[in-house]
């Protein structure tokens, strides 16, 4: 094992040269390295393999063009702003990583004695905004915890191409030799140029955990479908390929036609449409599309082999997922009302919810009109109006929300706990309440997770929350070591941990059946699941949001 040469703020790296270190008082940081180059803004990523000596690392790198109102609506989201970063972006220069390494005694982990486990941090989003600079996915403080508590990791968070030159896809496209999902491409040349260098920061490139919020989460799942084995263990939490499926190519081709008529392109020819995706300024492209054009990963029979179920993912006989086989470990959570944010961006199917939602449920579920009938009962659809319409209307709506949630959320983290191997599953129900003012103050929202694993919003919260967010933190860490966290999940006792409702002091507790009240969840969903199937029910959620 060869000995690395650190003298602060530069690193001596035994096969990249030199690089120059950002000093985060107690972690040193390599921001803005860039891990793999674009010939064009939807060429295939090339993995980057040798530096001009020495690489400045003290700054960000830039993040791929993306709405310009990301960030503020993700502060929104959490309740609780934190100042606004100032971004650079790129089309061709965004493929860049930033490493956190901890400050400890005897240098970066003591360096030529052990290398420390790694985490790699793949942001969610909506496949369209977010980077690895947002202030809340900033790693130093939680590097620094785990370090303090005996258990020293690395941090790192990758950026990748989102929205149109990230996902776009179409036969035309692909004809011309433009591959699908670049974005997942870009993830994973960011796990392999990880694995091949990271030992020269003082990490262990055979133990790799890759985390994944969100959609971020949705890839991390997605990976999982690689038959090399991309990373050691894999935390997923408020999403999973269940949440948000892969498009079939047919979908895209509809997505594509719309992208080329907001453009203006749809009376070009083939080439020149594609002439002008590829030389159009990215930020006017991006700030001429609606936010109700979706970009999502798509069934390739490569990346993205097949669509993904519950049923499959059920089922320990089902072994269409090779990631049940190399994972060494996995672990996935979700929030109590992880579909708060759906709120914000689907507020359009407020209007007449209760009518159009009951209608559009008993069409989809005609063949089993019993679990209809149970849906809108269990969820308050059947029960008498409440005040005025618009009243009634934020009700109802409220109540779609929390069916959103635990179809696409709660049953997701049942159905892959179900169908996990022994002994290599951690699961965890996140029940904290948002402390801060705004619509959904005292609920466990989406994103709140990520607040309480960075620890950068510790100053804003409250005594006992801080204190949880410390637990939650390091039980993280410790599964990133390679150490089990919590007892693991098993057939004959379904354990979870439950985070919160902290109150005056830290509150978590294990419990025996995560299918029980006992998890904060409204378990009668899986009862309807079990009768209708839980693919039904997310099918029947895809059609309401197409107004079928």
């Amino acid at each position: 094992m060869s000995t690395i040469d650190f003298t602060d703020p530069s690193l001596s790296h035994p096969s990249l040269g030199t690089f120059i270190a950002h000093d985060a008082d107690g972690a040193y940081q390599f921001l803005g390295v860039q891990y793999a180059t674009l010939e064009h803004r939807l060429a295939e990523s090339q993995l980057r393999t040798s530096y001009k000596s020495p690489v400045d690392a003290r700054n960000h790198g830039p993040a791929s063009y993306s709405p310009t109102d990301g960030f503020e609506n993700e502060m929104t989201f959490i309740q609780q702003a934190l100042p606004k970063p100032k971004i650079k972006h790129s089309d061709v220069d965004c493929l860049n990583l930033n490493i956190t390494v901890p400050k400890l005694a005897s240098g970066i982990g003591g360096l030529s004695k052990q290398k420390l486990p790694v985490f790699i941090w793949t942001h969610g989003g909506g496949f369209v905004v977010g980077a690895n600079s947002w202030p809340q996915y900033d790693h130093a403080k939680l590097v620094k915890l785990a370090a303090k508590n005996g258990v020293p990791i690395i941090g790192v968070g990758i950026n990748f191409r989102l929205g149109l030159s990230g996902l776009l896809t179409s036969k035309e496209l692909r004809d011309r030799g433009y591959k699908s999902n670049n974005t997942l491409r870009d993830q994973r040349n960011a796990f392999r140029w990880v694995k091949r260098y990271i030992s020269g920061f003082g990490g262990d490139p055979d133990n790799i955990t890759v985390i994944g919020e969100s959609t971020g989460a949705v890839a991390t799942t997605l990976h999982l479908y690689s038959p090399e084995k991309l990373f050691n263990r894999a935390i997923a939490t408020g999403g999973s390929f269940l949440l948000v499926g892969p498009f079939s190519p047919e979908i895209y081709e509809g997505v594509y036609q719309r992208v080329l008529s907001v453009l203006g392109l749809d009376a070009l020819g083939p080439d020149k449409r594609v002439k002008q995706l590829l030389s159009l300024p990215l930020d006017e492209i991006i700030a001429k599309l609606p936010p109700d054009i979706p970009f999502m990963p798509v069934i390739d029979g490569d990346i993205v082999p097949i669509r993904p179920s519950y049923a499959a993912i059920a089922s320990r006989e089902d072994l269409t997922l090779p990631g049940k086989k190399w994972l060494d470990g996995f672990m996935i959570g979700d929030s109590q009302f992880d579909a708060s944010t759906l709120g914000a961006i689907m507020g359009h199917l407020k209007n007449d919810s209760r009518k159009r939602f009951s209608a559009s449920l008993r069409t989809s579920l005609g063949s089993i009109p019993e679990a209809a009938e149970s849906v809108l009962e269990t969820y308050g659809f059947t029960s008498p109006a409440l005040g005025s319409q618009a009243e009634d209307d934020e009700a109802a709506f409220r109540n779609y929300l929390h069916f959103v949630n635990d179809v696409g959320y709660y049953a997701a983290t049942v159905s892959f706990a179900r169908g996990w191997p022994e002994p290599k599953l951690f699961t965890f129900a996140f029940n904290e309440p948002n402390p801060w003012e705004g619509l959904y103050m005292g609920e466990a929202t989406h994103v709140l997770d990520v607040v309480f694993l960075f620890q950068n919003y510790n100053d804003k919260l409250p005594s006992g929350q801080q204190k949880a967010a410390e637990s939650f933190g390091l039980d993280l860490a410790r599964f990133i070591a390679g150490q089990e966290p919590w007892i693991a999940y098993s057939q004959s006792r379904r354990n979870a941990k439950v985070f919160g409702p902290s109150k005056s002091e830290a509150f978590s507790q294990m419990i025996s059946d995560n299918e029980s009240e006992e998890s904060g969840r409204r378990v009668k969903i899986l009862d309807i699941g079990k009768a209708a199937g839980f693919d039904a029910l997310a099918e029947a959620i895809v059609r309401f949001q197409l107004g079928l």
